[in-house]
């Protein structure tokens, strides 16, 4: 072989190289391979598949709450009007004046009664204090409460009127004997027939707070005060709902234990 064909070879495998040096270098820094191609596309289809804050945070609130949607059984007032109980949907139609449902199942410190009763699957054992209830009702004919929802207040019982005395009443009966219409909880709201209003008390040993529609209403302290229902609503205790003179529905009835942290002090421990 001649010199001139040995600077030639000599050349080719030096372009050669240089070639290769720089398509390496465009595959590395320019465009990835096609396995980095795959690696990069399952770690960002991992991140989209990662759950919210938001969602997480919701999810974790779900865990919390007990549904109270089953378990419930007719008040009998006398003079009641239909109920209607499926699919977690209570309907409950124009009274005489009254209309109301009991929860059926056990509270703190009835749990014997509650295992010796049936073999059927048992409802909850519901607290009595440091709590929070929540439900949705909507009021569909009628001119008075869409709902008085009874509840526990400790070893006592109270019940959050929403409509009352004549549809404008808001607040908690009774309170030092005062009803939900002459005590310092009592606040004037409309509620329009057909639309579903969301409810939720938070019932603390410091105090009682209300929201409607996630809108705070009051909160009361319970310290030095005495909690009762009026005496036409004592088939709905400890729990129960009941309207007055209306056709009514409720949903999405729930109830969740407050953690330590969650929990208003009293002015004393403050």
């Amino acid at each position: 072989m001649t010199d001139s064909h040995t600077k030639l070879s000599s050349a080719l495998t030096a372009t050669a190289m240089v070639a290769t040096l720089f398509i390496s270098a465009f595959v590395v820094e320019g465009k990835p391979a096609r396995g980095q191609e795959v690696s990069a596309n399952s770690s960002a289809a991992s991140e989209e598949s990662k759950p919210s804050s938001k969602e997480t945070a919701t999810a974790k609130d779900n865990q919390h709450w007990i549904s109270l949607n089953d378990h419930w059984e007719p008040c009998e007032f006398g003079g009641d009007g239909e109920i209607t109980m499926k699919d977690g949907l209570i309907k409950m139609e124009f009274g005489q004046p009254l209309t109301g449902v009991r929860w059926s199942g056990p509270f703190e410190g009835e749990e014997k009664k509650a295992s010796a009763e049936t073999k059927k699957k048992q409802p909850p054992v519901l607290p009595r204090d440091n709590y929070e209830v929540r439900w949705e009702c909507r009021r569909d004919r009628g001119v008075d409460f869409v709902c008085a929802y009874t509840f526990p207040v400790g070893k006592e019982v109270a019940s959050l009127v929403m409509g009352g005395w004549g549809g404008g009443v808001t607040g908690i009966s009774s309170i030092d004997g005062h009803d939900a219409s002459d005590n310092e909880t009592t606040m004037f709201k409309a509620y329009d027939d057909e639309r579903w209003y969301k409810a939720r008390v938070r019932v603390e040993k410091a105090q009682i707070t209300v929201w409607i529609d996630e809108v705070k209403m009051f909160d009361v302290p319970r310290k030095d005060r005495k909690f009762d229902i009026r005496f036409e609503m004592d088939p709905c205790t400890p729990m129960g709902i009941a309207n007055f003179e209306c056709d009514s529905q409720f949903r999405n009835l729930a109830i969740r234990r407050l953690n330590p942290a969650e929990l208003a002090k009293e002015e004393s421990d403050q």
